[in-house]
């Protein structure tokens, strides 16, 4: 039997939920396996061009693939290398990943700036007066308006922040309604991981278990007593919760990692069209619509939803976090899905195959 109000126990709540979301990230049988690189992307050269570029008097280069221009200053050969394959491989799986998500519309441009500085005189150039609250970033980079700005942080984790900042690029330039925030993030955080591959070392395979990162900070929170609740987690906003503690922060970016992999992998799945009719919704346009079938507060296409964490989750999940009561007892959350969809003029979810 299925027990949707169990996802706010096993997800957030308690000491005891950190140990179930653990096993089921450790538990080889529950999770999907490494995503190799999409044979689109091994099929055709994915640098299209390379040519001299500068910035503020330093050299570098501008390469081309099919969806990126890579603008770097980077001089690690590894990198250089390895970053347009990488790069074109993380969009595939972005949009393969968790659904059948469309590509961009535009050319996605990327800064790959050598060291801190010459990022920090670049984010300035690019945010004008909205850059002091970029430049207070500490590691990594961050995304705008479809633009990735980055600096080398380390071979792995460079493509580690590469792959977590390309996602909001990608979504930024694609998606016609922005998600919840708690989604946003966590979808970014599962597109982080990936190893190589073992024949070909320049070939990213993403799994979005391997994280290191991400898993040390959930176990450590888990251990402490400091999980956020559900509740709590998908209405919160990470960059208020920067200004209060770093710690805090990190766990916030964990749990919405594991948050990501349960409603992809847990109880064989049952949440899984869930996740996958959000992105789609979000994609299309068709959030505001969705909301307004089951009457949240706010319903306008046009306004972001970054502070409707409880009323999205309820709407695909029909679950409500503050009681932990599915909308729908006993049907799981596929009638009342159905109940919406209808409402909206979409098409209504099939439900998942039962796991053997």
């Amino acid at each position: 039997m299925n027990h949707p109000a169990r996802l706010c126990h096993l997800v957030a709540v308690l000491p005891r939920a950190s140990a179930a979301v653990l096993l089921l990230l450790c538990g080889c049988s529950a999770l999907t396996s490494p995503t190799p690189t999409s044979p689109s992307v091994l099929g055709a050269p994915t640098v299209l061009s390379s040519e001299p570029w500068s910035f503020a008097g330093q050299p570098g280069r501008l390469i081309r693939t099919g969806f990126y221009r890579l603008y770097t200053t980077e001089t690690d050969p590894y990198l250089l290398e390895r970053a347009p394959l990488f790069l074109e491989s993380a969009l595939a799986h972005y949009r393969t990943a968790l659904a059948a998500l469309p590509e961009p519309p535009l050319k996605l441009d990327t800064f790959l700036m050598g060291n801190r500085d010459q990022w920090a005189t670049l984010t300035r150039q690019v945010m004008g007066e909205d850059a002091e609250t970029y430049l207070l970033i500490q590691r990594g980079g961050f995304s705008s308006g479809g633009r990735a700005l980055l600096w080398t942080i380390g071979r792995h984790d460079t493509l580690s922040i590469a792959a977590h900042e390309g996602w909001h690029q990608y979504t930024q330039r694609t998606f016609r309604q922005w998600l919840p925030t708690w989604m946003e993030e966590g979808v970014a955080t599962y597109m982080e991981g990936f190893l190589s591959d073992p024949i070909d070392p320049l070939r990213p395979v993403f799994a979005g278990w391997a994280n290191v990162e991400r898993f040390d900070q959930l176990r450590a929170a888990a251990a402490r007593g400091g999980l956020m609740p559900l509740e709590e987690l998908i209405d919160a906003n990470p960059q208020q919760l920067i200004a209060l503690s770093t710690d805090d922060t990190l766990t916030y970016y964990a749990q919405v990692w594991a948050l990501t992999h349960f409603l992809r992998e847990a109880e064989g799945g049952v949440y899984r069209r869930g996740l996958e009719l959000m992105l789609l919704d979000a994609a299309q346009g068709r959030l505001g619509r969705v909301l307004s079938a089951t009457g949240a507060r706010q319903a306008d296409p046009r306004s972001p939803l970054t502070h409707h964490g409880p009323e999205t989750f309820a709407a695909y999940f029909a679950v409500d976090v503050a009681t932990g009561v599915e909308s729908a007892p006993g049907v799981k959350d596929h009638a009342s899905m159905a109940a919406f969809a209808s409402a909206a003029g979409l098409a209504a979810p099939q439900p998942p195959v039962a796991a053997q």
